[in-house]
This record gives C-alpha cells, sequence and structure tokens, in this order.
C-alpha cells in the first residue's frame, strides 16, 4: 500500500520539462568561398585579380556609394599604397539584367568611376587608375534568382599594368567601356562651370555714352521759368496792323 502511495507521489511530481539547450558558442568566421586566393597577390602569381573580402554597395540605380563600403575601399587603398608596381589598375563595374543593355552598361561604368574618384580623393594619382564598365555582360550566377542578381551587382578590381606595361600581356581595359578619371581638382572646376551654365545670366552693366540724359534739377527749372517771365525779359508786342 505504502508502494503505491509512494509510485502515485512520484508520478504527480514528474518533470516533464524539456533539457535545457547548451548557449549556443560565438559563431566563427564564415569559410571564404573556393576561388579566394589563399595568398596575397603578387606579381610572379600570374592572377590579374585582387580578391578583397566584402562589397561596394550603390544605392538603386545610381552610383552612389553607400556606408558600409569603406572596410572594401580601405582595403583596396591599402592595396595600391603596398604595391607602387602596380601602374595601372582596372576597376570593373557590373550590374545584373534588370534594365536595358545601355543603361546597365553606363551605370557599371559610373560605379566604377565612382569608386576610382574615391581613391584619387584619398591621395591615389589618378592616372594610375581605370574605371571600366561591362553592364549584364559578364554574369557570376543566373539573373533569374534574386541572389544570382545580388552576386551580378559587384566591382571587381584587376591589375592592368605592372611598371608601365600591361600585366599578363593583356589589353589593359579589357574590352569595357571606358570613362576617364579625373582629378580632384579637374572635377571641382567642372562642377563648377556646370553650375554657372545653370544660373540666369548676369544684367549687362550700364555704359554710359553722348546721348545720356541730365539729372532733372526742379529748382534749376523754376528759377529759369521766374528769370524767362520777367518784363524786361519778354519780348516786345508787335505793333498793330496799320489802318
Amino acid at each position: 500500500m505504502s508502494f503505491l502511495v509512494g509510485v502515485s507521489s512520484s508520478i504527480g511530481c514528474w518533470d516533464n520539462r524539456l533539457p535545457p539547450r547548451e548557449v549556443p558558442k560565438e559563431q566563427t568566421q564564415a569559410q571564404l568561398p573556393g576561388w579566394y586566393p589563399e595568398k596575397p597577390w603578387s606579381e610572379h602569381s600570374g592572377e590579374a585579380q585582387i580578391f578583397i573580402e566584402g562589397k561596394i554597395v550603390f544605392d538603386t540605380g545610381k552610383a552612389i556609394i553607400r556606408p558600409g563600403s569603406e572596410k572594401v575601399l580601405k582595403t583596396l587603398l591599402q592595396f595600391m599604397s603596398d604595391h607602387p608596381e602596380v601602374s595601372r589598375l582596372r576597376i570593373e563595374g557590373h550590374t545584373d539584367a534588370r534594365d536595358s543593355e545601355d543603361k546597365n552598361l553606363e551605370l557599371s561604368a559610373q560605379r566604377a568611376l565612382a569608386v576610382a574618384h574615391w581613391m584619387v580623393d584619398q591621395g591615389v594619382d589618378p592616372i594610375r587608375l581605370l574605371a571600366v564598365g561591362f553592364g549584364e555582360d559578364k554574369p557570376l550566377a543566373p539573373n533569374a534568382l534574386a541572389s544570382g542578381r545580388s552576386d551580378n551587382r559587384r566591382v571587381e578590381f584587376h591589375v592592368a599594368e605592372v611598371n608601365g606595361r600591361p600585366f599578363l600581356g593583356r589589353d589593359p581595359y579589357a574590352g569595357g567601356f571606358a570613362l576617364d578619371v579625373l582629378s580632384t581638382e579637374e572635377r571641382k572646376k567642372r562642377a563648377a562651370d556646370a553650375m554657372a551654365k545653370r544660373l540666369p545670366p548676369p544684367p549687362p552693366q550700364y555704359r554710359p555714352t553722348g546721348d545720356q540724359v541730365k539729372e532733372y534739377d526742379r529748382k534749376r527749372r523754376e528759377q529759369d521759368l521766374k528769370k524767362s517771365a520777367a518784363p524786361e525779359n519778354l519780348a516786345p508786342e508787335p505793333p498793330p496792323p496799320a489802318p
């Protein structure tokens, strides 16, 4: 009898809660993709592309660099400082296929140019940079997928010249659509000129001529009228006609 009571008592106090889960450990950094090089770039590596972890992102449909891209930009800037032998670096812009080919080509080139001008503003000689667009011509993944379109919207970096010679004997522009990389001073000058064209023309300056109107002197005019009306200044009346 006492046994049954003990059993019923234990059944009533049965703990049916799930065992506590272990606190997840801090996630380690994701593994880099297989194409990411194990060693940094060198002239003897036989590889022209510079791989930098991360991505440069832009406003949708524009060539405005968004916050969050600084890490990649600063890494690229450090690369140019560490490798003075790289006399030309090609900055490539690529897009997905959601717009027309012409717009995508122009947008990709403008985005490459935005990165190049950021580099110039940080002190890189513009002669060392090429801004080239390829539009949608070199996709990495299917444009039918959102993830594929995200992969296709990218900026790549390729060594184009080393010590003034085409690297690996290749075309420095790689057949893309290139835009001129300008100095900071030249861009400021062009911006000022464009602003001046949008402003209304200044009013013509007054140039005095021999026919200019003299200032009206009211007092002087009244004195002249009184003087001419004085009796001694009146003209004699003509004699009456003969009868």
